[in-house]
């Protein structure tokens, strides 16, 4: 059975990595490579070359979004003061990649938006990119490599201004930047669903081994609020478990409501309060020392250490923990 938990385990934790550890951009393009020669054409019914910008500026922003895309909306009033700041040796390049888009819609976003920089379609020119989230951002240095790749927007004040100064700056020293992308709200979730998803089976692992060990039914550990119930019973009072597990999840719900977030601050002390007694007394109960106790009492931590007492050879001591 320690093995099965085991196994299953690990591959929860494998598949909450394996999108996360892959540094490879998705997009036809890496840093540190040669950007390809192209040709962009423009809202103004000029075309702009890679090649000929670079024999004129020392950096060039290839910036590629949909008229449709919020987050590409929130940068670009950042970009562009940038831009003008600094056109005398970059160029910033904005272009759609989305193909409902045409030259007569950018040609209106740009001036409904007051943006300066030149802006146009992705073409033919720029096929040997896959770019499929929006904004993707490219910078090429003045020798013509791929030094940032940023799939996302640049969110943070002074961000996309700090990233460029990197490439203009006299100490630039021809590094490409490590690729970087931006959690979308769909991934952000994916991510906090998978985490309380291994966070949880953790927690019923070790419940389900300390409950056991109490002489308790294991599957005690599945129900909600009844586990915490059944875990303060072991060494505390069951009631202390469910006002600490209500009061931890009513910190979240009472958001929705718009309840003050000193109140909901209160909550979240309570539960602190509650937690920390009773991980000394589970503790206590299974023949630990205050290590453990410690360990027990700090978030994720203590859901990986109760695993650990629920599958370790630990014993239930309850006259010695009262």
């Amino acid at each position: 059975m320690k093995k099965l938990f085991s196994v299953l385990l690990a591959t929860l934790l494998l598949t909450a990595l394996c999108g996360i550890a892959s540094a490879e951009t998705g997009i036809g393009i890496e840093p540190g490579e040669t950007m390809p020669d192209f040709t962009a054409a423009l809202t103004d019914g000029t075309t702009v070359t890679l090649s000929e910008l670079l024999k004129e500026k020392d950096l060039v922003v290839l910036n590629i979004f949909a008229s449709f895309c919020k987050p590409c909306e929130h940068e670009f009033p950042d970009m562009d003061k940038v831009y003008q700041a600094n056109k005398d040796r970059m160029e910033l390049i904005s272009v759609s990649g989305y193909e409902p888009d045409t030259m007569e819609v950018i040609a209106a976003y740009k001036e409904s938006h007051g943006l300066s920089f030149p802006m146009g379609l992705t073409g033919e020119g720029l096929s040997f990119l896959t770019a499929s989230s929006y904004p993707t951002t490219i910078m090429i240095d003045r020798n013509g490599m791929v030094g940032l790749v940023k799939v996302g927007a640049f969110l943070e004040e002074g961000e996309f201004e700090g990233k460029v100064n990197n490439f203009l700056s006299a100490d630039y020293n021809g590094q490409a930047l490590p690729f970087e992308k931006a959690v979308g709200l769909s991934q952000y979730i994916l991510y906090i669903l998978t985490f309380a998803s291994v966070n949880a089976l953790i927690l019923v692992i070790g419940r389900w081994g300390m409950l056991r060990k109490a002489g308790k039914q294991g599957w005690l550990s599945l129900i909600p609020f009844v586990n915490v119930w059944k875990e303060y019973s072991l060494c505390w009072k069951g009631w202390l478990g469910l006002v600490a597990d209500l009061s931890f999840v009513s910190y979240f719900v009472l958001a929705f409501v718009g309840v003050p977030e000193g109140i909901r601050y209160a909550l979240v002390v309570l539960s602190v309060v509650l937690r920390i007694p009773e991980s000394f007394k589970l503790a206590k109960a299974f023949g630990k020392g205050k290590g453990v106790a410690v360990l027990l009492a700090i978030p994720v931590i203590g859901e990986l250490t109760r695993m650990v007492v629920g599958v370790s050879k630990a014993k239930y001591q309850l006259s010695d923990a009262a």
